[in-house]
């Protein structure tokens, strides 16, 4: 770096060449659009800045006060609330300054504190200001890209620019400077100790650096700003009132809290300081353009759905066939769609309108799964037509979109969005016929190989790992309405059984009390835990006890009576248990030891073995329960002769398979998802899935049409109508932590 620089870099002095300076031409660190929008990003924060100072004047700043909300103020750190107004508007000046740099061609390098906190919050708000439109760009000043095509267009970037912040810069400034000693000979004193809150604290904000010229410090604010200091009424400069600054940089509505732009995330995808990733990348015409592309792809699934439900779509050879449209959905997914059913082909419209939904409420697209990393897909490439067509002015107005000639080239950058929404491209082979092979075997070695995963049809509405589960869509009533009146032989082609509404399966007789199928089945979740550790077991051990009194149900028959509370294995939280310190219970032919690592049918039998004997030793005990005797209390009443029989049914209930209901009620309760919306999703009468819950078989044909409302794969739910339980859809119990204690023995527990 020479002592007198030329260009972008002429504000620096010959005490530059000390510092660690970038040295690359401006255009690789601010290209020309980045910087425009730097700039337009300083002056909007200014505007808002000088507001803030005439409202708030002297006044101590208070974060939680509502007042505080949408200000540039609460941008400053805690430190400075209680500053005056001079401070304030000195600050709001630092982001005029850095903003008046980039206008002229220079580089924004800050010349002291108050700047460099300016130019970091210009970095941050910056990806913002792409959201203004070209009119109110070029007013500004940006030159907006004017590519004919994407070629060369790229999302706009700014980490080069964060290089403009010099290391030890603070250590510059005049107060942390030796004393000079003596004249004469130039000598000097000690370096002044730092202060507590460090060199760059308010109070040297504004000293200036060393290594760049210092400002005039006769300049003063700018004048609309000054008027406003003094009283009149914010004119900002055009198109920046205060009302659109606010609105393009999300200041309007939401507080943000002091600190860096990384501690204001209110969550895991939520907001940043200035707004999310998507303002780089999609501006809001980019977002209407690819909504209303998002409605004709969705439009021409509902028409295709409507007229194939479940019947398999044929390609016509010839592309002149009657049947066949260029506005078709059917025929532009992969041929191995073409046999999928009714529910399936609803669940890729829904696809379709999660994505507009995203677009139209200002969230970045990202597809959640297969399904919509297609969908995304098929709606660039009709936005791609949509803007070939915008010449035609009625075709433009029908869409409330501007004509093609103004719909700069950063309102089209479609591939882009692909590039930055999708995970990957994988989908796509499908249309490859040499590549089909691959994607339709998850266990092909090339597709191991290359971690592709299973992407045939089946599982395309399963979230990906780092994608939560989309909320189950709500249809509208008209939409359903011509569901409910489709031709029910061309809608359960796939399911024939179902044809005019007849529910084919029925639940069961409800034979157990409150309380009994949860214990039950919490009492089998805890059987497949992976290791039988110690709460494991006390957790078994408390859900038996409750299992055995739910399942007797009976004052006469308490398990409390029947086996000796064993003080040894008493824990905290959990209660004295029927089973003694090595967790065992006596039957009436067999003594049990609680274990875990049981698949779930293992499990399901060794439950029910486990209560059959237990039944019946409480039945042969009843007579001779110790606990009475001991405490010299009376005989017990004599049991009802039919409770064998009782307990029978109660035995025969529990042997249900429930594996499928198990695995539909807590994804369902995940999804928030009720039977009547899952009837809708999967076209079928509400009818047999409450009788699916209640644990009626499920024929595989009709299961798998609720796997895209589930968003889980078919052969995850195939699995569990074969009694294979997933724990990704439904969970194992999960035993309490530490907090339970250990099992008392010893003396301390009472024994001898």
């Amino acid at each position: 770096m020479t002592s007198e620089p030329a260009g972008p870099f002429r504000q620096l002095t010959e005490h530059a060449e000390r510092f660690d300076l970038p040295d690359e031409p401006m255009e690789e660190i601010l290209p020309p659009f980045e910087a425009g929008l730097l700039m337009a990003a300083g002056r909007a924060l200014a505007v808002l800045a000088y507001r803030d100072v005439a409202a708030f004047g002297d006044l101590p700043f208070t974060r939680d006060d509502p007042a505080a909300v949408g200000t540039v103020l609460a941008l400053l750190p805690t430190s400075c609330d209680r500053l005056g107004a001079g401070f304030r508007a000195g600050a709001a000046r630092a982001l005029w300054d850095l903003a008046d740099d980039l206008a002229v061609g220079l580089a924004p390098l800050p010349r002291c504190a108050a700047e460099e906190w300016a130019l970091r919050q210009m970095l941050e708000a910056a990806p913002a200001l792409f959201a203004a439109t070209d009119e109110e760009l070029h007013a500004l000043g940006v030159a907006v890209p004017a590519d004919p095509d994407e070629s060369g267009y790229r999302v706009p970037y700014w980490e080069e620019a964060w290089r403009l912040f010099v290391d030890g810069a603070k250590h510059s400034i005049p107060e942390a400077q030796p004393i000079v000693a003596c004249l004469a000979d130039e000598e000097y004193g000690d370096v002044p100790q730092e202060p507590a809150g460090g060199w760059d604290a308010p109070r040297y904000w504004f000293s200036p650096y060393s290594f760049v010229r210092p400002r005039d410090p006769r300049r003063g604010h700018p004048g609309w700003a000054q008027r406003h200091l003094d009283g009149g009424a914010l004119a900002a400069p055009e198109p920046l009132t205060s009302d659109r600054a606010a609105a393009l940089l999300h200041l309007d509505s939401v507080s943000r809290p002091a600190g860096g732009p990384r501690e204001a995330e209110t969550g895991e995808g939520g907001p940043e300081y200035f707004g999310d990733h998507r303002d780089s990348v999609i501006t809001p015409l980019a977002a209407r353009l690819l909504a209303a592309a998002a409605d004709q792809v969705a439009d021409a699934a509902w028409h295709d759905l409507l007229h194939y439900g479940d019947r398999v779509f044929e390609r016509p050879e010839d592309e002149d066939d009657e049947l066949w449209s260029d506005d078709g959905f059917l025929g532009t997914l992969p041929p191995l769609c073409d046999g999928q059913g009714a529910a399936w082909r609803l669940a890729m419209v829904g696809a379709v309108e999660n994505l507009a939904d995203d677009l139209r409420a200002g969230r970045a697209p990202i597809a959640c799964c297969t399904a919509e990393e297609l969908a995304l897909h098929l709606i660039v490439g009709q936005a791609k037509m949509v803007v070939d067509l915008l010449d035609d002015e009625g075709y433009a107005e029908e869409l409330g979109l501007p004509t093609r000639d103004q719909i700069s080239v950063r309102h089209r950058a479609f591939d882009l969005v692909l590039e930055y929404y999708l995970q990957d491209f994988d989908v796509l082979m499908h249309y490859d016929s040499d590549l089909s092979a691959v994607v339709t075997d998850p266990e092909h070695p090339a597709n191991l190989q290359l971690g592709i995963g299973d992407l045939r049809p089946r599982a395309w509405f399963a979230p990906f790992g780092n994608t939560r589960p989309r909320t189950p869509r709500v249809w509208e009533p008209q939409l359903l309405d011509q569901l409910a009146d489709a031709d029910p032989d061309v809608f359960f082609a796939s399911t024939p059984a179902l044809t005019g509404g007849t529910v084919t399966a029925q639940a069961p007789a409800d034979e157990l009390p409150d309380g009994l199928r949860e214990e039950f089945e919490r009492f089998v979740g805890l059987a497949q835990l992976r290791f039988f550790s110690e709460s494991t077991a006390i957790a078994m051990a408390a859900t038996l006890e409750r299992l055995l009194t739910l399942f007797f149900s009976t004052h006469s028959l308490a398990p409390k009576n029947i086996w000796p509370l064993n003080p040894r294995a008493t824990a905290v939280d959990a209660g004295w248990l029927l089973v003694d310190h090595d967790f065992c219970l006596r039957g009436l032919n067999s003594t049990w030891r609680l274990c875990a690592d049981h698949t779930d049918s293992q499990a399901r039998e060794w439950a029910c073995d486990l209560i059959l004997d237990c039944a019946n030793y409480a039945l042969a005990s009843h007579e001779r329960q110790p606990g009475l005797y001991l405490r010299g209390a009376p005989a017990p009443v004599p049991l009802d002769p039919n409770l064998a029989d009782t307990l029978e049914k109660r035995l025969g209930a529990l042997a249900r398979e429930m594996t499928t209901a198990g695995t539909l009620r807590h994804r369902m309760t995940q999804l928030r998802l009720s039977p009547l919306q899952l009837a809708q999703a999967a076209i079928l009468p509400e009818p047999l899935i409450t009788a699916w819950l209640s644990g009626a078989p499920a024929s595989p044909a009709q299961l798998i049409r609720c796997a895209p409302a589930l968003q889980m794969s078919e052969d995850a739910l195939l699995e569990a109508s074969g009694g294979r339980r997933d724990h990704r859809y439904w969970p194992l119990p999960e035993p309490a932590p530490d907090r339970i204690g250990r099992p008392a023995s010893g003396p301390a527990a009472g024994q001898p």
